[in-house]
């Protein structure tokens, strides 16, 4: 009887588990029919909302933020937004950065369409909700497309100081917003302020500031916000990483340069350092795997350390990747992925390697009160792997720092 059960379940979830593949699989296909139909180029503005179902035209509706019009039938809606549109372009600088409206302009100044390259659905969604870009097939390939009387206004706006001015900073809020929690990985409202405006030497407009980022983040979704903060996308447990920071009172964040905060602030960035590199090419060399999935892995393994996994953990994660052929050969891989993680930049250590933390609790140790005749002033104590760690988290000196 229980067999019997058994296997009935087992039938039942795995005709439950097609049919799930076959409802995504249909998904899939519905939105790719939706994103990439055929397009007549050039088109009016009023062409390209036609094709847009009610549902959509009050998604561009309320990015406009058009209030007390729910109730218009679509050919209203689409007059209404004919109009609307064009005024909301006038003021689009003050929200989007130079990779937005880099975009915007090249598809304008190639008489309104460009080939559709490296633009993710997450870009499509946020396209179709402003009514600014369309997306299709022309002539057998993907496009970007604008229509025919948003060209000149594209151009026009290109030229214009105040625009060019406000894009530049956009830019620079957004890249050392990403840069820094890429190197701190969570940081409460106030600290991120404080240090964004040590970067920009400026007093920052907060509400300018703040509809940017959220704008900026419905584009490319980099970082989440909550009542912890802001976070790296990757961040697992935020309020464990404010913890661990808090618990390092002593220990200033790693230092990092305005340069390097703008490359860090590129979309999925990752700092590619000796350790990265030396892992990528031992993964090549030694597993039949290409560089693009050897480059994945060693992507994972950053994330993984910044997360305050082991060493373990890591090598449980690429023993499900790779197959093992001799002891010789995990070994090897073993000293190429500890010596990634020692320098690698923990969230947990507030931008700082392993390393570099050792060194940086030396400067940070006090002298012990004592016998004058039992220690010379100002000599630094020695900490046993035993004793509390002199960061100030409580922890054993072995189980932190060392």
């Amino acid at each position: 009887m229980n067999n019997k059960t058994d296997k009935k379940l087992e039938d039942a979830m795995l005709n439950m588990l097609a049919g799930l593949k076959d409802y995504r699989r249909q998904e899939e296909e519905k939105q790719y029919k939706k994103y990439w139909s055929e397009i007549k180029v050039p088109f009016s503005l009023k062409e390209g909302l036609g094709k847009y179902t009610k549902y959509e035209l009050d998604e561009i509706r309320k990015t406009l933020q058009i209030k007390n019009v729910s109730n218009l039938k679509k050919d209203k809606l689409i007059d209404l937004l004919v109009e609307e549109i064009p005024h909301y372009l006038e003021r689009i600088y003050l929200l989007w950065d130079n990779e937005r409206f880099n975009l915007l302009s090249n598809i304008a100044s190639k008489e309104g369409r460009s080939k559709a390259l490296n633009i993710e659905d997450e870009q499509i969604r946020y396209f179709r909700a402003n009514g600014l870009i369309y997306t299709g097939v022309h002539e057998g390939k993907k496009i970007l497309a604008v229509p025919t009387e948003l060209i000149e206004q594209i151009t026009t706006l290109k030229g214009n100081l105040e625009a060019r001015t406000t894009i530049k900073r956009n830019t620079n809020w957004i890249k050392l917003t990403s840069g820094l929690l890429y190197y701190y990985g969570t940081l409460d409202v106030d600290q991120l302020i404080e240090m964004l405006e040590k970067y920009t030497k400026e007093p920052l407009n907060l509400r300018d500031y703040f509809q940017v980022i959220h704008d900026a983040n419905d584009f490319h979704k980099q970082f989440y916000i909550d009542e912890d903060g802001f976070s790296h996308l990757r961040v697992f447990d935020q309020k464990k990483v404010l913890q661990e920071h808090t618990l390092r009172k002593r220990v200033p964040f790693y230092p990092v340069t305005k340069e390097q905060l703008l490359t860090a602030g590129e979309y999925e960035f990752v700092e590619r350092n000796k350790g990265y590199v030396q892992l990528v090419s031992f993964l090549t060399e030694n597993f039949k795997i290409n560089k693009a999935d050897a480059d994945q892995i060693a992507k994972e393994c950053v994330y993984a350390t910044k997360n305050g996994d082991s060493p373990n953990d890591v090598l449980q994660y690429l023993s499900k990747m790779l197959e093992f052929e001799n002891e010789e050969t995990l070994h090897k891989l073993v000293d190429r992925v500890i010596f990634l993680m020692n320098n690698t930049r923990e969230w947990f250590l507030k931008g700082h390697t392993s390393t570099e933390l050792s060194k940086v609790e030396k400067k940070h140790l006090q002298p012990l009160p004592g016998n004058k005749n039992n220690s010379k002033s100002g000599e630094v104590i020695k900490v046993g792997r035993n004793d509390r760690c002199s960061c100030g988290s409580g922890k054993k000196y072995k189980k932190c720092c060392g």
